[in-house]
């Protein structure tokens, strides 16, 4: 804690008054700062040094950058926590900061490393047992509601759970119930008239666009669009003109060259990560792909890197840590 004219020196051990020890009131207290030690690359793999840091009694560690360092665009620094041994410290809540007020947080893995301003991006669609995407394929409903728990779950760091549902034809040893009992607290999903969900029918681009429109509502403002693209078989009257409009002016898909968006035609799973990754404003590393194809998820009907969807298959089933910048992202693991 400062003193009177606004200085501290850590690391260092107060006390006061009779049996001595630290002070835990007025002005005392304890700095961990001695008790880890920490090692800094920027992304060019250099060392870092100058940069000062501030280690809490709970073992949360803060670090600011020295002058000319910042984490202001495509820049990222790798920060190793270990403790007076040399043993990783893992699950270390890490802040980091420069000179500009700029800051980014994150824990530790488990080899006491961290990359920031990095965010985790999880793979959350995979391909088949024979190898192949099958980009051109079908998706179920129970499919696209699994899509959508993956992403909440991992947005707001929760565990998918649940095994109640509203829906007639959803039964508690079905392998997507917990899914879509986590997607109806959000109110992601709607069934039909029935009470039916309907888990094992294709996805339509209506239905899905929906869908998608309701998770981004659940982090970003959802404004009110018009029908601003005239599609020739969408009208006003439209169940879900509202969210194909918002769609289509976020750009997250387009119609097809007849002036038709085709609402009740089935989505392909090239058509859904090509959605969901604007729709989360994911954009793959394509240079970071090229030269580590041969350690990523990839798929034996995907062989040509030159196809439109290539680079949002991807990024939609490999995990990877993202630097985010107005390029769009810089894959870092």
């Amino acid at each position: 804690t400062t003193d009177a004219n606004g200085k501290v020196i850590v690391p260092t051990k107060t006390s006061s008054g009779g049996g001595g020890g630290s002070s835990s009131g007025g002005g005392g207290g304890t700095s961990y700062s001695s008790t880890l030690n920490i090692k800094i690359t920027d992304k060019d793999g250099k060392s870092v040094t100058g940069f000062s840091k501030f280690v809490d009694s709970k073992g949360n560690v803060t670090i600011t950058l020295p002058t000319g360092k910042k984490i202001e665009g495509d820049n990222y620094y790798t920060i190793t926590v270990t403790d007076r041994n040399g043993i990783a410290k893992a699950d270390a809540s890490v802040t980091l900061k420069d000179r500009n007020n700029n800051s980014a947080n994150g824990t530790t893995d488990k080899n006491g490393v961290i990359t920031l301003p990095a965010e985790n991006h999880s793979a959350y669609i995979v391909g088949y047992p024979d190898g192949t995407f099958r980009p051109d394929g079908n998706m179920s409903r129970a499919e696209a509601a699994t899509i959508f728990a993956r992403l909440i779950s991992e947005e707001k760091g929760e565990n998918i759970s649940g095994t109640k549902t509203k829906f007639t034809d959803v039964n508690k040893n079905d392998w997507f119930i917990n899914y879509v009992s986590y997607l109806e607290k959000y109110n992601i999903i709607e069934g039909y008239d029935d009470g039916t969900f309907r888990p094992e029918e294709f996805v339509t681009r209506a239905e899905f666009v929906a869908m998608s429109v309701r998770f981004y509502g659940l982090f970003e403002e959802v404004k009110s669009v018009t029908n601003t693209t005239k599609y020739t078989d969408i009208t006003n009257k439209h169940w879900a003109v509202k969210d194909i409009s918002l769609a289509t002016s976020q750009k997250w898909l387009n119609g097809y060259a007849d002036g038709s968006f085709r609402p009740d035609a089935i989505i392909t799973r090239a058509e859904v990560v090509a959605v969901v990754n604007r729709t989360t404003g994911r954009v793959a590393d394509e240079d970071y792909i090229s030269k580590n194809i041969s350690v990523m998820n990839k798929f034996t009907d995907l062989k040509n890197n030159n196809s439109w969807n290539y680079a949002d298959i991807m990024e939609a089933a490999n995990d990877h840590k993202a630097v985010i910048n107005s390029d769009g992202e810089t894959w870092v693991k």
